[in-house]
């Protein structure tokens, strides 16, 4: 039971909650204004609050004389990990829990200026309650930190190794790539020569033949399109694919691309979508952003029996921007979504979106993504090979959603602005 003493830190509780939204506000714009705040740009809504809000939650509880359901100092420490999985400087970190402390120190004076008390053992406690939430704070924060830095300098040795077998594992991946491709080519090369040899034949009708010219010009549509994207990789994978950055109407060359293949996409009977505004200033290549775009809006209608392709754009920030392409298809075969393949190591990381610090699946830690490749016997894999090559050339992020017989959603996020 909780007594009418304590009410006046139950009211003020109810007025931080309904202060939440502003708090975590404030905090941000604090940290935006700070010079050493050289991160903090980068990170969208949910990666900049990440785990403040149930720390905020703790807050609430401690306040209200109620069973505490975490540990703040857990959540501290979950939340420097995250911070150094960012990119954070140790200075950048202090930095931000001492603005967040602050603008809690700013709310409980303008709350005590506008509720005075002569309660001043009240007053003291709330103030006591907040040291004791500023203490755990930095101490989770720093300390998970310091022990990240302790490790990184320990494993120096151990991640070179990794690394190293990581390229071994690439090469090892690229070459059965490679191996498919050829495989798939001499197929094509055996139906052409075949097909060839038939037209030779003096006693073949004249349906035959037919039939045997439109099979010698599909295989060689295919091997043209094969080689032309090996050539393409192997290029990207040289790094002998200029770039060439300039301000350019995203929205407007979008809505002009989707526009050319509706004709195709009436052909295979399939519903091709454009969603997004129709001006979208950003720096970038239009080129290769048009190639990302080609690549997989072709591949969605090639193996989308029926239904749909949506292809959507939206501003996430003032910094970056969202590209989306998906089918209704069948999704990645069940070999293409185990562990090291694209749409595994390409999975979005769930992150909390709730300024109540609603649950939602713990944040894993980001990996490096690499390219693993696809065997399919189709060819994706030297086409999404070619995605993935075209956006880390871009400074992209791509992300893969996939799920059998609903299909597959790539996502890629884009700088507004480039930056030398």
């Amino acid at each position: 039971m909780i007594s009418a003493a304590d009410s006046p830190l139950i009211v003020l509780a109810t007025y931080l909650a309904a202060r939440r939204e502003a708090i975590l506000n404030n905090w941000r714009s604090a940290c935006q204004t700070d010079p050493e705040g050289n991160t903090v740009a980068s990170l969208s809504r949910e990666e900049f609050n990440n785990k403040v809000p149930f720390m905020l939650n703790v807050f609430d509880q401690r306040l209200r004389q109620l069973v505490l359901t975490a540990d703040i100092k857990l959540l501290a420490e979950e939340h420097g990990l995250h911070r150094w999985q960012k990119g954070y400087t140790l200075k950048e970190l202090l930095s931000e829990i001492y603005h967040l402390n602050q603008v809690l120190l700013d709310e409980f004076r303008q709350y005590w200026q506008r509720y005075p008390t002569e309660e001043v053992d009240r007053l003291v406690a709330s103030y006591d309650h907040l040291a004791w939430f500023n203490s755990l704070s930095i101490n989770g924060s720093v300390e998970q930190y310091t022990e990240l830095q302790r490790i990184d300098a320990t494993n120096r040795v151990q991640i070179l190794q990794q690394a190293l077998d990581d390229l071994n594992e690439l090469t090892r991946q690229r070459g059965d790539l490679l191996r498919t491709a050829s495989h798939d080519l001499r197929g094509s090369f055996g139906v052409i020569q075949g097909a060839a040899s038939f037209l030779n034949i003096s006693e073949a009708d004249e349906e035959e033949r037919k039939q045997m010219v439109e099979m010698l010009n599909r295989n060689l549509t295919t091997v043209r399109e094969m080689v032309g994207q090996l050539m393409d990789l192997a290029r990207l994978e040289a790094g002998q694919e200029p770039v060439s950055i300039q301000t350019f109407d995203a929205g407007e060359m979008l809505h002009n691309l989707i526009e050319s293949y509706q004709p195709l996409a009436g052909e295979m009977g399939l519903v091709l979508k454009a969603d997004g505004p129709p001006d979208l200033l950003v720096e970038s290549d239009p080129l290769q952003l048009q190639r990302i775009v080609q690549n997989l809006v072709l591949n969605a209608l090639k193996h989308t029996p029926s239904g749909w392709v949506s292809v959507s754009w939206v501003r996430e920030s003032g910094f970056r921007w969202i590209l989306s392409v998906q089918d209704s298809g069948p999704g990645l075969p069940h070999r293409d979504t185990e562990p090291g393949s694209f749409s595994h190591v390409l999975a979005p990381s769930p992150e909390s979106s709730s300024a109540f610090g609603l649950p939602t699946p713990e944040l894993e830690r980001r990996e490096e993504a690499m390219i693993h490749s696809i065997k399919s016997a189709r060819g994706e894999g030297i086409g999404l090979s070619i995605v993935k090559r075209l956006c880390e050339l871009l400074r992209a992020s791509l992300e893969i959603e996939t799920k059998t017989g609903e299909g597959t959603l790539f996502r890629i996020r884009l700088a507004m602005h480039w930056k030398g």
